[in-house]
């Protein structure tokens, strides 16, 4: 991911998921995609792995997440691949962990294969 959207949230009465939910549709307002990857600091997974799974900055965890995103817009399937959005109001990113993303703060866009 070359170019994506820096998202900051702190609040700790929001969830991992709505958080990323919140960032996915600022993402989806301003560039009228839905991202399918975003990466955050090894902490904030660190709930959402289960126990005995691997998050450290040599190999990155991965996890699947089925974010709620608003109705505010229509999700629209991107050139060239599957849309993200299986289900109106619903996304699935692939949320990585990632040692140089600080704390509360969710980089996402779309993967770009390199």
């Amino acid at each position: 991911m070359q170019i994506g959207l820096l998202w900051y949230d702190d609040d700790p009465q929001r969830t991992l998921e709505a958080k990323i939910g919140r960032a996915a549709d600022r993402y989806r307002e301003k560039y009228g995609r839905l991202p399918d990857t975003c990466y955050v600091h090894p902490q904030a997974m660190a709930a959402q792995v289960p126990l005995g799974g691997e998050i450290d900055g040599a190999a990155p965890g991965a996890l699947q997440l089925t974010v709620p995103l608003s109705d505010s817009l229509p999700p629209e399937p991107r050139k060239g691949r599957a849309s993200v959005a299986g289900v109106p109001g619903k996304g699935t990113l692939r949320v990585l962990s990632a040692p140089y993303i600080l704390l509360h703060h969710f980089w996402l866009g779309e993967n770009t294969g390199s």
